[in-house]
């Protein structure tokens, strides 16, 4: 499998100890080493600004050798973005497994889901499905039959097809104040995925939704995917000929990240996501710097 080039962007000081505060409140977990793919991991506890230098306390450090003194890399994930940094050891506690690290300046982010987007629109054949409770007014969401000439997206199911889908997974099964709606992925990632939709779905379904969590079914090629936690990240107006001229809405959908699904992306696309490959490369790319 090919790799592809990571594009580690920088950010500011302001931006590196909002990062660190929220990375704390959190106690999340730090990834750190000295020379990969050798790494070790702890939590970060505590940090503090002096003299206008960042300190990061790391507890619960999975580490028995003297890093005092030593520059060390860093990484930590916030919603689903990798930062890289570096930093050097300047208090060591091997009794609790504790160590304080100053932070250089800069800290570099890397958007995992633009390394791992698969385009699958029109290669293969990937749907996502959901529930959503009826409207008492009607049970049926009305397609443009100009959109489902231009393009393979639909949405009303029939029984027929209600039946086969459900066939798929136990998750599909509907009560009786529910419907199903699907839709046909645009782009993918292991964390994330992209499709399009028509106003009367945008406003019925989609707008219902909320900010709140759902669960959602994938299809990829009559692979499953019981996807969590999901939620809607942007809902854009969308006019282009492929739709007849027909308005239609863009819609960005994230949830919980799938390593089962990450492999079937990988088989796809061939590339390789693993964190060696962030720490080999972040080593290099940071000697440039």
């Amino acid at each position: 499998m090919s790799r592809a080039k990571i594009n580690f962007i920088k950010l500011n000081q302001e931006e590196l100890s909002a990062k660190i505060a929220l990375l704390v409140s959190e106690t999340s977990r730090v990834i750190f080493w000295k020379t990969a793919p050798r790494y070790y991991e702890g939590k970060a506890f505590l940090f503090d600004v002096r003299q206008r230098k960042t300190y990061l306390t790391i507890s619960d450090c999975n580490i028995h050798l003297r890093l005092s003194g030593e520059r060390i890399c860093l990484n930590f994930s916030i919603n689903d973005i990798d930062y890289f940094l570096r930093g050097k050891v300047v208090e060591q506690e091997e009794d609790n497994m504790q160590m304080v690290v100053e932070l250089e300046e800069h800290c570099f982010r890397v958007e995992k889901r633009s390394r791992e987007r698969l385009l699958t629109y029109p290669v293969y054949e990937v749907y996502a499905y959901l529930k959503y409770a009826k409207n008492p007014a009607t049970n049926v969401v009305f397609f443009n039959k100009k959109e489902q000439q231009s393009r393979d997206f639909f949405s009303e199911i029939d029984n027929l097809q209600k039946n086969r889908i459900q066939s798929l997974t136990s998750d599909l099964h509907l009560g009786e104040s529910e419907d199903l709606v699907g839709f046909r992925v645009e782009d993918l990632s292991s964390s994330g995925l992209s499709f399009f939709a028509n106003t009367k779905e945008k406003e019925n379904i989609l707008d219902a939704l909320g900010d709140g969590k759902f669960s959602l079914v994938l299809n990829f090629e009559m692979q499953v995917f019981n996807l969590e936690e999901a939620s809607i990240v942007y809902k854009i107006n969308y006019i282009n000929s492929q739709f007849s001229g027909v308005p239609m809405y863009k819609i960005g959908i994230t949830f919980k990240a799938s390593p089962s699904l990450k492999r079937k992306i990988e088989d796809h696309s061939g590339i390789t996501v693993d964190l060696v490959d962030y720490q080999k490369e972040f080593e290099e790319f940071i000697k440039n710097e």
